[in-house]
């Protein structure tokens, strides 16, 4: 019988060999998911800014998404919203975050990697109901700032979820009380709205980030091949 667990230390994670699934609720996964409902056939996630910035002057005509303060490039906000609308899905696109993107290149020795939120928990579900595989869910604020509490309570939602095969849809008004949500929109306040109109709709992205470790980058996919 598969485990399922959540991780509350790095040290899980860089440990664990069976199917991870990250969870950066605001706003990685959710901006990764739209990415790939845009159409684009290249995604590169970094967890080094360095490295991700080289790579994209090393590769012109690619687009940038990052919540960091990146003076040297132009680059995209780690937006869902502008993922889904403005970004050009014959770009190829370069995304390096402060704890999804260093979350996703901790789970080195995973077999899978997903990425995943409420816009697209029903489609993991789906996907991984027959998995025999031991699955660990990480809230990637364990990498970044644990205070960062909608991680948690994803997580935990994620974990109901899978025990009674249904999504766990009462949760998730947890994270109002948290501050996190006015937090979002004093520090973004020009897609903070929009962006969590999408992050906050349970199944409304019918697509599954897949990442697969490739030296100092991941590499994404639809998983399966295409949108599901």
């Amino acid at each position: 019988m598969r485990n399922i667990r959540i991780a509350f230390d790095k040290d899980e994670v860089y440990d664990f060999s069976g199917t991870a699934i990250v969870i950066d609720l605001f706003r990685f996964s959710c901006t990764l998911a739209c990415l790939v409902k845009r159409g684009k056939k290249e995604i590169k996630i970094f967890s080094d800014r360095e490295n991700a910035v080289l790579y994209h002057r090393n590769n012109p005509g690619g687009e940038f998404f990052s919540e960091m303060d990146i003076s040297e490039i132009e680059k995209f906000d780690n937006s869902p919203y502008l993922a889904l609308e403005k970004s050009n899905p014959d770009s190829p696109a370069v995304i390096v975050t402060n704890s999804g993107s260093k979350a996703v290149m901790a789970c080195r020795k995973a077999g899978e990697i997903y990425i995943a939120g409420f816009h697209n928990l029903p489609v993991l579900l789906e996907k991984l109901k027959n998995s025999s595989e031991n699955i660990l869910i990480v809230p990637a604020c364990i990498f970044y700032n644990r205070e960062h509490k909608e991680d948690f309570i994803a997580a935990q939602a994620f974990y109901k979820s899978f025990m009674d095969g249904v999504c766990d849809r009462e949760i998730i008004f947890d994270i109002h009380s948290t501050g996190r949500i006015l937090e979002l929109m004093n520090f973004r306040p020009q897609t903070a709205k929009k962006d969590l109109e999408i992050i906050m709709n349970i199944g409304n992205l019918n697509v599954l980030p897949k990442a697969q470790i490739k030296g100092v980058y991941a590499a994404v996919s639809a998983c399966p091949e295409g949108k599901i």
